[in-house]
């Protein structure tokens, strides 16, 4: 097992491959701003903002994936809006709610079922 983020795993074996790419990280800081009679606004730092993570999955049927199954899973996490650790090489991330799923499905067959889609998953770190 690679990692996996809630009932998603991440995985590499001769029977299913369901991996990610395109993993971003990002951080702020918060400040508030005060005003100043006829000098700059200072600022004052009140905080760490909130990490958001961002990357893609790609679903293949052919690599032993049930692409409407997975995506239905993530509408579900999305939907309930749980937050859940994810986990990347046996290390806790941390906690994080899914915010958004976008779907872009490359391969539908003649009976309208999604064989080859990517998804891309944005993270927001929960605490």
């Amino acid at each position: 097992m690679i990692g996996s983020f809630g009932q998603v795993v991440f995985r590499a074996s001769a029977g299913q491959v369901m991996t990610f790419d395109g993993f971003t990280r990002s951080r702020e800081a918060d400040f508030a701003e005060h005003a100043v009679a006829q000098n700059a606004i200072r600022l004052q730092h009140v905080g760490q903002g909130l990490d958001e993570v961002s990357f893609s999955i790609k679903l293949s049927d052919s690599l032993g994936i049930d692409v409407e199954n997975e995506i239905g899973r993530l509408r579900e996490m999305l939907d309930q809006g749980g937050a859940s650790p994810l986990l990347l090489g046996g290390k806790v991330q941390g906690h994080f709610v899914l915010t958004k799923v976008e779907e872009a499905w490359s391969v539908v067959d003649n009976k309208g079922r999604v064989r080859r889609a990517k998804v891309k998953l944005t993270l927001r770190e929960f605490v």
